[in-house]
């Protein structure tokens, strides 16, 4: 990329990003359809829950909150957590709703409330695998009995087609018979879907590049 047009999407992103966020400034400038692959997940997960709202839901990996913004249209209340400090104070900073909070916790083993659902988005693959069995531990610890979890993920069969940095960050990548198996430890029924680019179905699974399992009565 050349100086003066670096300069220029430079120039955009730190314009943007004073209301978007840096990550989703970027996005939105840089690879504006994979912005729309993360809001077709997140609609999905809002899909996910009544169309009566009044949901009190937990997410996992909130980034920047913008998402969070779309699973609260169909909730009572949310919880919004992440590990990275800069992404929560941006959130907290521009993201003003009385009914979402926005915590910076490293959320792995703790107790957080009583849950109806929780979402988690393209997080599991970047917790190490020794650490995958407390993540599912903290799920239980947070959901309701008859409460529902919807954890999406890239493929591990799409692996090779990822982008070098996604390949480095992704530690921790599912097959949908892994991630089933690793879900039906935990809940009595579980669902897969396939997603796509924005198109979600229950093809075949190795053919897909995102995974989502859906899981209800725990355990």
């Amino acid at each position: 990329m050349a100086d003066e047009t670096w300069k220029s999407v430079k120039s955009n992103i730190e314009h943007y990003s004073t209301s978007l966020g840096p990550y989703f400034a970027h996005q939105a400038l840089e690879s504006p359809r994979h912005l729309l692959f993360t809001y077709s997940r997140y609609k999905f997960a809002r899909s996910m829950l009544p169309v009566t709202g009044g949901s009190r839901v937990l997410e996992l990996g909130c980034n920047e909150g913008l998402c969070s913004l779309m699973l609260m249209e169909r909730a009572s209340h949310l919880t919004a957590v992440d590990f990275d400090s800069q992404a929560v104070a941006h959130a907290q900073a521009h993201i003003e709703h009385d009914d979402i909070d926005f915590i910076c916790r490293d959320f792995l083993g703790e107790t957080l409330g009583c849950f109806d659902a929780v979402i988690s988005l393209d997080v599991i693959e970047h917790i190490a695998p020794e650490k995958e069995a407390l993540f599912f531990d903290t799920i239980d610890q947070n959901l309701e009995r008859d409460g529902i979890c919807l954890i999406g993920t890239p493929n591990a069969t799409a692996a090779a087609h990822a982008s070098r940095e996604s390949q480095l960050g992704h530690v921790n990548l599912f097959t949908a018979e892994r991630l089933e198996t690793a879900m039906q430890e935990r809940f009595r029924n579980v669902f897969m879907f396939g997603m796509n680019d924005e198109v979600l179905h229950t093809g075949f699974f190795p053919m897909c590049h995102y995974l989502f399992a859906l899981g209800s009565c725990r355990r």
